[in-house]
Order: C-alpha cells, then sequence, then structure tokens
C-alpha cells in the first residue's frame, strides 16, 4: 500500500485539495437536506402550474365574454333589421292596400290592429315564439323582396324581380357590407 502510494505521487495523479468537512447543525440525518430541496422543488412546479391553470382560466373566461358580447350585438342587430323590415313591411302593405299583414309578426306590434278572436292569436302566438329574430327577419326580407321588390339593406323599392336581382347585391345584411 505504500508502494501505491509513492507511485501516486511520483505520478502525480492524486488529490490536492484535502475533502472538505461539513459540518451539520442540525439533528437531521444524512440526505434530509436533499429531500428537502426536493420537496420544495415539487412545491415550486405545483404553484407554477396552479398559477399557469389560472392564466388559461382568466383566458377562457376573457374568450367566453368576448363571444358573448359579440353574440349580444349580432342580436341587437337583427333585432333593429327585423324592426326597420317590420316598419317597411306596414308602410307597402299599406300603399298596396292591405289591411292585415300576411303574419302577424309581419308589421310592428303597435300598429297591428285589435282582432276580436283572441284565441286565435294565442295560438299564432306560440307559433311564433318558436320562431327566433333570425328566422324572423329572413321571413319577412323575403317577403318584402317577393311581394314589394324591397330591400331593407338597400333601402330601394325596385321596378320587377329582375331589376331587384340585377341591382341588389343580396338578400342578406352580409352582401351590403
Amino acid at each position: 500500500m505504500i508502494t501505491c502510494l509513492i507511485a501516486s505521487l511520483a505520478r502525480r495523479d492524486g488529490i490536492v485539495e484535502p475533502i472538505p468537512l461539513t459540518i451539520k447543525t442540525g439533528r437531521c440525518g444524512i440526505g434530509h437536506e436533499e429531500l428537502q430541496k426536493r420537496k420544495a422543488e415539487e412545491k415550486l412546479e405545483n404553484y407554477r402550474r396552479k398559477i399557469q391553470v389560472r392564466k388559461e382560466a382568466e383566458t377562457q373566461e376573457a374568450d367566453h365574454f368576448r363571444l358573448r358580447f359579440k353574440n349580444k350585438q349580432e342580436e341587437r342587430k337583427i333585432d333593429g333589421d327585423l324592426r326597420k323590415s317590420q316598419r317597411a313591411c306596414l308602410h307597402l302593405d299599406e300603399e298596396k292596400g292591405i289591411n292585415d299583414p300576411q303574419e302577424k309578426w309581419y308589421w310592428p306590434v303597435a300598429e297591428q290592429p285589435e282582432d276580436e278572436n283572441e284565441e286565435e292569436e294565442d295560438t299564432k302566438d306560440d307559433e311564433v315564439e318558436e320562431l327566433s329574430s333570425l328566422e324572423k327577419l329572413e321571413a319577412l326580407t323575403a317577403y318584402l323582396r317577393k311581394e314589394h321588390f324591397y330591400c331593407i339593406w338597400c333601402g330601394t323599392a325596385y321596378q320587377d324581380n329582375e331589376d331587384l336581382l340585377s341591382n341588389c347585391p343580396g338578400d342578406c345584411s352580409a352582401d351590403h357590407d
């Protein structure tokens, strides 16, 4: 063994620095500090995950809010177009001498004459409630285009169907943008 030590010194490949001393001040065993360090890293990673989940939830909530807001704006626009169409229908029907609307909801509610048969109105109201504002708008604009050659988005009454088809860009609001 002494010869190995002498040979090692001759080659100069031994340890140059002395082995450091680590003084333990706590009462924990060997390796406990590594365990605490690992637990702290896991706790930090869990915290980071929670933060990431919260950020994703906030982003998702913001997206839902934007979508609801956009849908509400579209509904308001459709309702406004429907009211505009109803007023135009009332005016155009009166010009042609039509005293009753083809459908009860074709005219604005305040402008409709009172009927004596309330039971029939109740059943018609139930059927109307089944239609969405968009469906009503589509049906009413189709009626205005077919019967009066009128486009609510152009605001023009055309001479005939050929004039309507050649000069109006389309039968919906998106076609007129």
